[in-house]
């Protein structure tokens, strides 16, 4: 028996009449994908290591077997550790072992093959196969979808857990008589970051080793490296721990490269690198003029909540990952800060609302009246540890109750 035999028969069981020994628990991505699973479109599903792509493959999986599918024509196989096969032999020696030609094609990681995206192709113009593809990069799927795939896939990504899903996990209830129960929760999702295999962990050394050595570790110095030509990895390392050290970062690009001692423009290439990986993220400064944005400082937040990876757990420290968390969970593509640094966490366009993260008592918001006032928002939100209450045109609600919102 061959390798790739050996291995397209242990990723498929159900030829065999069994299943994985997993129990899967419901995302919320997976209600965005059901629509399109009965069209001829590529489905791409891309996100952060570790945040259920895989997993969620073996849900759609499952769903057709209940649907009565011929299990011998759903093919899943996964290219981490088969860089040099191609696409051909995969359904070649999954018919020659099966007797049948694969409807459903199922590709994790597909990344890793060289020209990916033409090797697919090919199979989607020519065959009546069914594609889904994952891959922990966003370039791996943004560039090509935009040139050689353009019209032929659909993408979603694949986040950490919202709160929401993370008390579905949990098996706590969402409803008032549970509030305490949720409030208590809530420390823990911002420790875990939200991944799915830390939901029941409690051990802050192994959720740290978890996080660091799983995801960060084997982005920066395997996956990324292999992707694109770096010289010393260890740079992406550096850039990636001030970020975790300094969630909301200002960042001023000539400084970082005199700090690290290497060129601006290779701290450019790093940190969008760190950023198609999914580590990271950066927001604009607002303007109405979207040329001045692009001009001005960004800031730049770890792409999870970094509390359990942190160095630092005072008050101001679990605060700015408060703040990463709310940008992440929104998607958030701008902040304010004007030349008098005064400042605004968050920016919402459409329509314009203003948001604050004071993850404290007794929060300040002078601000936030000042946006108001230029901009003629008629409303702000202030996101707030415990506070919650209304007052002339602001909202003030607790972190808990605004994630399940």
């Amino acid at each position: 028996m061959t390798l790739l035999e050996e291995a397209l028969s242990d990723s498929n069981p159900w030829w065999k009449g069994a299943f994985f020994p997993i129990t899967y628990k419901p995302r919320e991505e997976y209600k965005k994908i059901e629509p399109f699973i009965t069209k001829k479109q590529i489905i791409g599903i891309y996100g952060l290591r570790r945040t259920g792509k895989s997993y969620l493959l073996y849900h759609i999986i499952k769903r057709l077997l209940e649907d009565k599918k011929d299990p011998k024509i759903m093919v899943y196989f996964s290219f981490d550790a088969f860089r040099n096969t191609t696409l051909s032999e995969v359904l070649k020696e999954s018919t020659n072992i099966t007797g049948k030609e694969p409807k459903f094609l199922f590709l994790d990681e597909v990344q890793k093959i060289e020209n990916w995206q033409e090797q697919v192709k090919r199979i989607y113009d020519l065959k009546n196969i069914k594609i889904f593809v994952t891959g922990s990069e966003s370039l791996f799927l943004k560039k090509t979808s935009k040139e050689s795939l353009a019209g032929r896939i659909f993408e979603f990504e694949m986040k950490p857990l919202s709160f929401r899903e993370y008390l579905g996990f949990k098996g706590i209830k969402i409803t008032k008589i549970y509030s305490e129960e949720i409030k208590k929760a809530l420390n823990h999702y911002l420790l875990t970051g939200g991944f799915p295999e830390l939901v029941e962990e409690t051990d802050s050394f192994f959720i740290r080793k978890y996080i660091k050595e799983g995801i960060i570790d084997k982005a920066i110095f395997r996956e990324i490296p292999e992707t694109f030509s770096i010289d010393d990895p260890s740079f992406l390392e550096k850039i990636m721990n001030i970020l975790v050290d300094n969630p909301g970062l200002l960042l001023d690009k000539n400084d970082l490269a005199n700090t690290l001692g290497i060129y601006r423009k290779t701290v450019t290439k790093y940190l969008f690198y760190l950023e198609s990986s999914f580590l990271i993220r950066n927001t604009y400064n607002y303007s109405t003029n979207v040329s001045t944005s692009e001009k001005k400082l960004k800031k730049y937040y770890p792409g999870f909540s970094c509390l359990g990876i942190g160095a630092k757990s005072d008050s101001a420290y679990v605060g700015k990952v408060v703040e990463s968390v709310c940008v992440n969970h929104l998607n958030a593509k701008f902040f304010w800060r004007n030349p008098q640094k005064d400042e605004i966490d968050i920016i919402l366009t459409e329509p314009l609302l203003p948001i604050e993260v004071k993850y404290q008592e007794n929060p300040e918001i002078g601000g936030m009246k000042k946006f108001q006032e230029r901009f003629n928002a008629r409303k702000g939100l202030v996101i707030t540890k415990n506070t919650d209450k209304k007052e002339k045109g602001i909202e003030f609600i607790p972190l808990w109750k605004w994630l399940l919102g």
